[in-house]
């Protein structure tokens, strides 16, 4: 139950009737097939471009944060 996305964590602590939430978050375990699968989503996810307020001048931004 713990890693079903359809349930809260306080919502399995009520159903296991776990009196602290840190005893049902024993149940969390990563799965080493999931963390691949995010960190391969994570690095191939284009990144943001920055956005900065109107009028600040684009070579001292290049200054201040670099190219």
């Amino acid at each position: 139950m713990a890693g079903d996305d359809k349930l809260t964590l306080a919502e399995v602590q009520t159903i296991l009737r776990h009196a602290h939430l840190d005893t049902t978050g024993r149940y969390l375990t990563a799965r080493v097939e999931d963390l691949h699968d995010k960190l391969l989503e994570h690095y191939t996810r284009p990144r943001p471009q920055p956005v900065y307020a109107a009028g600040y001048d684009p070579d001292d931004i290049k200054a201040v944060f670099g190219a």
